[in-house]
C-alpha cells in the first residue's frame, strides 16, 4: 500500500532520525537504489503473473525451496509492518498528537491500551474478509497523494528564500553510517509501489499491464515522497533537523504552522488512517501467505490452513495478530516506545530487502534458461542493486548501535530457520507446491521455459482440491464457448476454463 500521510509520520520521522538535514539526500539514494530494484520486478513481471510476487518470481526461477525462503522473508517484513505500526500510533503518534494539537498529556503506560485496542480493529476489519478491506483502503485512501503533494507545496512556497541545496549535502547528517541507515528506511517508505507485483493474477494483461504499472507507480511515490522530504527538511529548518524525529509529530507541526490549525487536525486524521489501512493491508499479505504455506504443508502445520465460508484463513489471521501484538508489546517496553518502533521498522526493511536480493540474484538464471539473457539488465543492474542494499545492511550491525544491531540479528535467524525449513520439507510436498505453481501459470498463458523436470497439468482439466470443486460448482457461473471466467479462492486463481 502507498500511503504519503504514513509515510510522513512514520518511516520518514525515523529515516531523519539518522540523516538530520540530509533527509533529501537520502531520498536521492534511495531512489537510486530503488530504481535498481525496480528493475528485477519489471523483467519478472514480463514473463511470470502470480499473486504470490516475488517468492513466486523465485519459484519460477528457481523452484520451491528458494521460492518458500523468499516468501519466509516477505512473512518476517509484513509481520514487522503490524509490528511497529500498531506500536507507532499507540506509543508514538498518539501521545505527539495529543501534545501538538491540544497541549495535554497522559499516563505514560496509556500507549498499552489505545495499542491492544487499536490491533483489535485492524483484527475486525480483516475478519470480515479481505475484499472489505480493499474496498476501505480504495474509497479512503483515493486522494491521499494530491492532498500531500499540495500541502507540501503551500509549504515550500511560503518558506520562499530558506529553501536552499545545503539539504542535499551528506554533511548534514552525523556520520556515514547514519546516511547508510537513512537511505534505507526511505527506500523502505517508497517500496509500497511493489504491491503491484501481487495482482499478476486479476491483471486482464498482466504480462504488458503489470510492468506498466510497476514503473508508474514507483516514479509518482519516489518524486512525490522526494518532494515531501525536501518540504518538511526546509519547512523545520535543515539546520535543526535533529531535533525533528524527536518531537513525535513533526509532520503534523510543520502542516501546522504553514498551513491551519484546522490542516492539523485533517492531518492527524489522515495519518490515522493510513496507519490503519497500512498495518491492515500486511496482516491479510502475512495471514495468506502462511495460510498458503500450510495448504501445501510447507513450513507451518495444517491448523494455519483452516479458512471460514468465507475462505478467510481465520486461524493465521488470528495468530498473526496476537504475536504482533505480544511483540509490539515487548519492543515498546523493553526499548522504549520510539526506539522500539525504529527497530521493528528496521527488521522490516531489512527483511523484505533479503527477499528482494534473493530475486535480484535469481533473475539472470531465470533469463538465461529462456535464451533471452541481457547481461546488463539481468546480470549487472541486479547485482549492484543488491550490493547497494547491502551495504545499508551492513551499517545496521557497523558501527555498534543498539537499537538497529538487533535488527539484522532477528532477520539472519529467521533466514537461517527459513533455510532450514525448506531443506527439510520432504521434496514431495515441494513437488505439489510446484505443480500447483505452473498449473496457475499455464491457466494464464504462461509461455516462459519452466525448470527441467517440473510437471505441467492439462489446462483445461486442471486437478481441484475438494475445497476447490466445492467452489468452483457452487460458485461458478456457466459460460459461452471461448469465455474466460477468473475465480480466486486462497488467493489463487482455481479456473479459467475455455469450456
Amino acid at each position: 500500500m502507498i500511503s504519503p500521510a504514513g509515510a510522513m509520520a512514520a518511516t520518514m520521522t525515523s529515516s531523519a532520525g539518522y540523516a538530520w538535514g540530509a533527509l533529501p539526500f537520502s531520498y536521492i539514494l534511495a531512489i537510486i537504489a530503488g530504481t535498481l530494484l525496480m528493475n528485477t520486478t519489471v523483467w519478472y513481471s514480463m514473463k511470470v503473473a502470480s499473486s504470490g510476487g516475488y517468492y513466486a518470481y523465485v519459484f519460477a526461477a528457481v523452484g520451491p525451496r528458494w521460492g518458500v525462503i523468499c516468501g519466509m522473508m516477505f512473512i518476517l517484513s509484513y509481520f514487522n509492518v503490524v509490528t511497529n505500526g500498531i506500536l507507532f500510533v499507540g506509543g508514538v503518534f498518539f501521545p505527539g498528537f495529543i501534545q501538538t494539537m491540544t497541549g495535554a498529556t497522559y499516563a505514560d503506560k496509556a500507549w498499552i491500551g489505545i495499542m491492544f485496542a487499536f490491533i483489535l480493529l485492524i483484527y475486525i476489519l480483516a475478519f470480515l474478509g479481505i475484499r472489505a478491506s480493499l474496498d476501505y483502503s480504495l474509497v479512503i485512501g483515493t486522494f491521499e497523494p494530491l492532498f500531500m503533494f499540495a500541502c507540501t507545496l503551500a509549504v515550500v512556497i511560503k518558506v520562499g528564500s530558506r529553501n536552499t541545496g545545503q539539504v542535499f549535502h551528506p554533511s548534514l547528517a552525523p556520520t556515514r553510517a547514519d546516511i547508510a541507515i537513512a537511505a534505507l528506511l526511505s527506500l523502505f517508505s517508497i517500496s509500497g509501489y511493489s504491491a503491484v507485483a501481487f495482482l499478476g493474477e486479476e491483471a486482464k494483461n498482466p504480462r504488458k499491464q503489470i510492468p506498466i504499472a510497476v514503473i508508474l507507480a514507483y516514479s509518482s511515490v519516489a518524486l512525490l515522497f522526494f518532494f515531501m522530504s525536501y518540504g518538511l527538511t526546509v519547512g523545520w529548518g535543515y539546520k535543526n533537523m535533529s531535533q525533528f524525529s524527536a518531537s513525535l509529530d513533526p509532520g503534523v507541526i510543520v502542516y501546522k504552522r504553514y498551513l491551519t490549525p484546522v490542516i492539523g487536525w485533517f492531518m492527524v486524521i489522515l495519518i490515522l488512517n493510513a496507519m490503519f489501512l497500512g498495518s491492515l493491508a500486511p496482516l491479510n499479505s502475512c495471514a495468506r501467505l502462511i495460510f498458503a504455506f500450510a495448504r501445501e504443508g510447507l513450513i507451518f502445520p495444517k491448523i494455519f490452513a483452516i479458512v471460514d465460508k468465507k475462505q478467510n484463513p481465520i486461524v493465521s489471521t488470528a495468530v498473526v495478530d496476537f504475536l504482533a501484538a505480544i511483540i509490539s508489546l515487548i519492543a515498546g517496553l523493553a526499548m522504549g516506545t520510539y526506539d522500539g518502533f525504529v527497530m521493528l521498522v528496521t527488521t522490516s526493511s531489512l527483511s523484505l530487502y533479503v527477499g528482494h536480493i534473493i530475486a535480484n540474484l535469481t533473475l539472470g538464471g531465470f533469463y538465461h534458461r529462456q535464451k533471452q539473457l541481457n547481461w546488463f539488465f539481468h546480470v549487472i543492474v541486479p547485482v549492484i542493486a543488491s550490493i547497494l542494499v547491502g551495504f545499508s545492511i551492513f551499517f545496521t550491525m557497523y558501527p555498534y548501535n543498539p537499537v538497529t544491531l538487533a535488527c539484522p540479528i532477528w532477520t539472519g535467524v529467521w533466514l537461517i530457520l527459513s533455510i532450514i525449513g525448506a531443506y527439510l520439507t520432504p521434496r514431495e510436498r515441494l513437488n505439489t507446491a510446484q505443480l500447483r505453481f505452473e498449473r496457475v501459470q499455464d491457466i494464464m498463458g504462461a509461455t516462459y521455459v519452466k525448470l527441467q523436470g517440473s510437471t505441467t497439468l492439462n489446462k483445461d482439466e486442471p486437478e481441484l482440491s475438494v475445497e476447490q470443486e466445492n467452489f468452483q460448482s457452487s460458485h461458478m457461473p456457466q459460460q459461452s464457448h471461448n469465455t474466460l471466467s477468473n475465480k480466486y479462492v486462497d488467493d489463487e486463481l482455481i479456473a479459467s476454463i475455455h469450456e
